[in-house]
């Protein structure tokens, strides 16, 4: 069962929200108190392992902490129900209820447990996540594979009897219990837990005022409704060879256990159809880990299994997939919002531009492809959690705008911008597109290359221009080497901007500026000013993306 849509009105932080799912990942991320917690906490009430209800709610948990906003929290799922928890809400017949309801009718908790979810916390304690957790991700594969057990016979041999599997197991233990287990005796030759069996059926039956034969008290080594309920998770060190428990640990390998989980998960498709849910994944893992288990969930989304989590690591986002990124920000009047980039919308700004007809996987690839030839992937799925984006077009932007901030005093990571090279002017509109449907403000960076003027390499030049210059405002084919509020072009090319004849690219431009400019009073005025425009960008910016006049009613 998967989530199609997520609608929280009045909880906590988040005023409304109105979410779209990706039936595969969906990455939650953005600063430390911004709501990203209150949107899983609400969910997980409602799917979670309580049934849910208002009886302890406080004015805290209601935006603003006003219980006149009533709090709503509504799940649209794949077989076209909803799960909705709301203090106000109407059934089939028009009378006013409140709490939990499947499609405006009563639920009772078995009903709720087709819609729910397994979660992953930050602590990723495996005590949370064992078989006997029917909560947990391993306690609902375990509860697969126990149902499976339940029906499983087998011939016996000698027979020709057909015998369940659960028949067999429960006589086999019952004889070890009996015969090892049980056999344990003091030093009279007592054998005391046939004894202290003995002493507690007959006292028990006695206070209960019953006979001891209609009564009867017994002590069993697994469950006998779910016989994987007691397993425990064993961990043998090789170097030691010793064995503990994986809930004694270090919280390194319980994290790579659980991560185990789901990758057998993954792999098993025992039919389990749960949304999984993931506090920062990254926790507990170093990079190379990181990345591994961004595959696995991957992996895990590709065979069928929908993914929610929250993360801080650019390791868990991918450019090629900006569909699956929900980015949550927070300000005094919406409260907790949420940003995404939907394909469709790109597609009719494509067409209205250009008359181009795209298909979505043909758009995601135009993206993917773009975001692998960046020259740095890594900065440009950080720039997802940056407050102000610098687009370049290549390396030698990159490497020198932060000398030159260096030495007029502009900390710009301190800031919380991200510089990010397009690999070419020819993707720095599409980046830009992108970024600003998330609402990061973005500053550009680019050559006019007006020397082309007059050339065959005109027409062309003039298309890359136009495709950057529209995007801020402006309607020119070369721009006029002044620094302007959303962008810089160069009339020619950086190296003609930087007070000083060079040709030098890339690594060797660097190197010579870091020779040539070494006090503040040498760096180019453009640099200050340039500064001055990217501080005064303005958060939470609107789309640049062209819309069919009925999408922008």
């Amino acid at each position: 069962m998967k989530i199609t849509r997520i609608v929280i009105r009045n909880y906590k932080s988040v005023k409304h929200i109105d979410l779209t799912c990706s039936p595969k990942i969906n990455a939650f991320i953005g600063e430390n108190s911004v709501g990203k917690s209150n949107v899983f906490d609400a969910i997980n009430w409602a799917i979670g392992s309580i049934y849910p209800s208002f009886n302890s709610t406080q004015p805290q948990d209601h935006f603003m902490g006003n219980v006149e906003n009533q709090i709503s929290i509504t799940l649209c799922f794949d077989d076209g129900k909803y799960l909705q928890l709301a203090e106000n809400w109407q059934d089939q017949r028009g009378q006013q209820k409140s709490g939990l309801n499947l499609s405006r009718n009563y639920v009772t908790d078995i009903e709720r447990q087709q819609y729910c979810s397994a979660y992953l916390g930050v602590d990723r304690a495996i005590l949370d996540y064992l078989p006997s957790n029917r909560w947990s991700l391993m306690g609902r594969m375990m509860l697969d594979i126990n149902n499976l057990f339940k029906k499983q016979e087998v011939v016996d041999e000698g027979t020709g009897e057909v015998k369940k599997k659960s028949d067999i197991f429960k006589s086999e233990i019952e004889r070890i219990r009996d015969e090892v287990l049980f056999t344990v005796e003091d030093q009279h030759g007592v054998q005391v837990m046939k004894k202290f069996i003995e002493v507690l059926q007959k006292e028990s039956a006695k206070q209960l005022n019953r006979p001891e034969e209609d009564f009867k008290i017994d002590l069993n080594l697994y469950d006998p409704w779910n016989f994987y309920r007691t397993l425990q998770l064993i961990v043998k060190e090789g170097d030691t060879n010793l064995s503990f428990q994986a809930s004694n640990l270090g919280m390194g390998v319980q994290a790579s256990i659980s991560i185990a989980i789901l990758k057998a998960y993954s792999q098993l498709k025992l039919g389990n159809g749960t949304p999984i849910f993931i506090d920062e994944p990254e926790l507990f893992l170093h990079p190379q880990a990181q990345r591994n288990f961004y595959k696995v969930l991957c992996e895990l989304a590709e065979s069928g299994t929908q993914i929610f989590f929250t993360t801080h690591s650019p390791d868990f986002l991918n450019v090629g997939r900006f569909n699956e990124v929900f980015l949550v920000r927070k300000n005094m009047e919406e409260g907790t919002y949420v940003r995404c980039a939907q394909p469709n919308r790109f597609i009719a700004d494509l067409n209205i531009r250009t008359g181009i007809t795209s298909q979505e996987a043909d758009l995601m690839l135009q993206y993917k492809n773009a975001y692998e030839e960046t020259g740095d992937t890594q900065k440009a799925n950080e720039a997802f959690f940056a407050k102000k984006i610098i687009l370049v077009e290549g390396q030698s932007e990159s490497l020198l705008l932060p000398y030159l901030f260096e030495k007029i005093g502009f900390d710009y990571i301190g800031k919380g911008i991200t510089i990010v090279r397009c690999g070419a002017k020819n993707d720095i509109d599409r980046f830009y597109r992108l970024y600003t449907e998330f609402g990061i403000p973005s500053y550009v960076i680019f050559d006019g290359d007006s020397q082309h003027e007059g050339t065959a390499d005109a027409p062309e030049t003039v298309r890359k221009n136009r495709a950057i210059l529209e995007l801020v405002g402006d309607v020119n084919d070369y721009p006029d080497n002044t620094v302007k509020p959303k962008y810089l072009g160069f009339k020619n090319t950086l190296n003609e901007n930087l007070g000083f004849e060079t040709s030098q690219k890339g690594l060797k431009l660097f190197k010579q500026i870091r020779q040539r400019i070494t006090t503040v009073e040498q760096v180019p005025a453009w640099v200050s000013e340039m500064v001055g425009c990217i501080e005064n960008l303005t958060d939470n910016v609107p789309s640049v993306l062209k819309q069919p006049a009925a999408a922008q009613v």
